[in-house]
């Protein structure tokens, strides 16, 4: 935890802020996205990925279990009036409200049980409403260098797991490439997974 609440202040860069409005415009692109609506950011950091959603929600909270991230993330939202943050950690605790649109990016592979989180997912999603899903496609463990100090669990994740999670949850599951990342000679892409109601 230390290691993102030392990193909070120099976190943003303009490369990550450009990554990020790519991101959210790939998540945009699904037509069928309730933007307009209640949105969840978890694991929201400084906010990179959702202050790009602020213009169309109805709301937008942000959670995360590093108070420096959500410092950064408070002051750069104090002039919306939609956007709140919540220090709490989603995989022991839960949130008695419901969301149309869940939004997380390179979160989930710092948790223990991403498919557990997955499935408490699906259960706060109103009627309609979805998951969008971005991280790492599964890399060989060089991606962050300093692994146990970066808090990392999972070294990304395959089509084949979010399939799992997605059954596990009883929702349908679109997974796509949508950016590369070069560093350390090496090439990684990141995935959005994006996961509705089986009836939907």
């Amino acid at each position: 935890m230390s290691h993102f609440n030392e990193a909070a202040n120099s976190w943003d860069s303009s490369q990550k802020s450009q990554r990020a409005i790519h991101l959210a415009n790939e998540v945009k692109k699904d037509g069928n996205l309730k933007l307009d609506g209640d949105i969840l950011d978890f694991g929201c950091g400084t906010g990179l990925l959702g202050v790009e959603f602020i213009e169309e929600a109805k709301s937008l909270l942000g959670v995360d279990v590093s108070s420096g991230m959500l410092e950064a993330f408070d002051l750069k939202t104090k002039d919306s009036a939609k956007t709140k943050s919540k220090n709490v950690n989603l995989e022991e605790e839960s949130l008695e409200r419901k969301f149309d649109l869940i939004v997380s990016s390179m979160t989930f592979h710092h948790l223990i049980n991403p498919e557990a989180v997955l499935v408490k997912f699906s259960k706060m999603i109103n009627p309609g409403g979805g998951i969008a899903l971005i991280d790492l496609e599964t890399e060989d463990g060089t991606f962050h260098g300093d692994n146990e100090k970066a808090g990392v669990r999972h070294f990304g994740f395959s089509s084949a797991d979010l399939a799992q999670w997605a059954k596990s949850s009883q929702l349908s599951v679109e997974f796509r490439i949508v950016d590369t990342i070069e560093k350390n000679e090496r090439k990684y892409n990141l995935f959005l997974g994006i996961f509705k109601p089986l009836l939907q």
